[in-house]
């Protein structure tokens, strides 16, 4: 069993003092990073003016840290609730880039996340006192791999496995991504990551602006906007249906079909029966629509179980597994921890929202 929570990838530097309420996922208030205290999440949300975080952040950037060390407090807070226990292990951590940058990234990854952690947050009690807590997150061992990777892990690997030949496509919102997937691994030939739907946002955004003053709203603002298909403006319901549907229309026939086109091969198709859905862009109908159109009379267009959390779920997976695989090779007198000391986790940490998975 995995159990995996997520918050949204946002957050805004604060002076005020929140004695009221906690993020209802991260469990904290906000955050302190480089001195500086943050609200992050449904807090930033709720609570902030302009919360934000940039598209494909480097891991070398204080957001890509501030973010990480959220997630990292979720994970063991999780691992914690699961387990009954007052101690925690050290982390055995998968995390992903997409495919474009991932040879780019992943040094710094490691080099920070490999580090242990002390992270210092704010918390909020039901007589509105507000402490300061310390927590040190142990790492025991960094993986980084790709996000259409990890995907296909969670695919092939998880609760229902799927077996056998099937294009997979990961409708991230920074980054769409796909690959031909066998069960020897995916298809380098076949591998694409372009535009995600941030840029059917941007879209949305200007066709609101041309009637709607949106009141200096962030992307991730107007995100949340995109995904519900509605607003209020003048206290007054303003449905954006079709406002979101050619938005769509328009990222799917400028980005992800002539990508498609470019990577995946009518030889391809033939030796796949199924084109698998994952990433949040998955639970759009009028997305899968358009695979459907354009698909459907070749191959079944499929919704992983889950999609939001494919990348986070196959991360975790693969700490596991890559931490056994290590144990195999050294020998187990060789690790100064066993397997009852070690939590495996995969953190996802997406450009809409971050995903954190740990195993049971």
């Amino acid at each position: 069993m995995t159990k995996t929570l997520s918050f949204p990838s946002v957050y805004e530097a604060t002076v005020q003092e929140y004695y009221t309420s906690n993020d209802p996922i991260l469990g904290f208030s906000k955050i302190k990073f480089d001195g500086i205290d943050y609200v992050v999440g449904i807090q930033a949300l709720n609570e902030g003016t302009s919360p934000h975080k940039t598209i494909n952040s480097s891991p070398s950037g204080n957001e890509y840290k501030l973010i990480g060390q959220s997630a990292l407090v979720l994970a063991s807070n999780i691992y914690l609730e699961n387990s009954k226990s007052l101690n925690f292990p050290k982390l055995s951590l998968t995390v992903g880039f997409p495919y474009a940058t991932f040879q780019f990234n992943r040094d710094a990854a490691i080099e920070y996340l490999k580090s242990e952690n002390t992270i210092t947050y704010y918390k909020s009690d039901e007589r509105g006192n507000l402490a300061s807590e310390q927590r040190s997150i142990p790492i025991a061992n960094v993986n980084v791999i790709p996000e259409i990777m990890g995907c296909d892990y969670s695919i092939r690997n998880g609760e229902t496995p799927i077996d056998g030949n099937f294009i997979i496509i990961s409708l991230g919102y920074g980054t769409c991504e796909g690959a031909l997937s066998t069960p020897n691994g995916l298809v380098n030939r076949t591998i694409f990551s372009t535009h995600g739907l941030s840029y059917a946002v941007k879209i949305f955004s200007q066709e609101l602006n041309k009637n709607t003053f949106m009141h200096l709203k962030t992307e991730h603002q107007i995100d949340q906007i995109f995904v519900k298909g509605f607003t209020f403006v003048d206290r007054k319901l303003k449905k954006l249906g079709e406002e979101k549907k050619m938005a769509l229309g328009l990222y799917y026939k400028n980005v992800i079909s002539p990508t498609i086109s470019k990577y995946i091969s009518d030889g391809d198709f033939e030796n796949s029966n199924q084109i698998l859905l994952a990433g949040g862009g998955a639970y759009c109908t009028d997305l899968i629509d358009l695979f459907n159109e354009e698909f459907g009379n070749i191959c079944k267009i499929s919704v992983a179980s889950q999609p939001e959390f494919c990348a986070s779920v196959g991360y975790a997976i693969y700490s596991k597994h890559s931490r056994k695989n290590q144990e195999s090779e050294m020998g187990s007198d060789n690790f100064y921890f066993t397997d009852n000391a070690v939590a495996y986790v995969g953190i996802d940490i997406g450009n809409a929202n971050t995903c954190v998975s740990v195993l049971d």
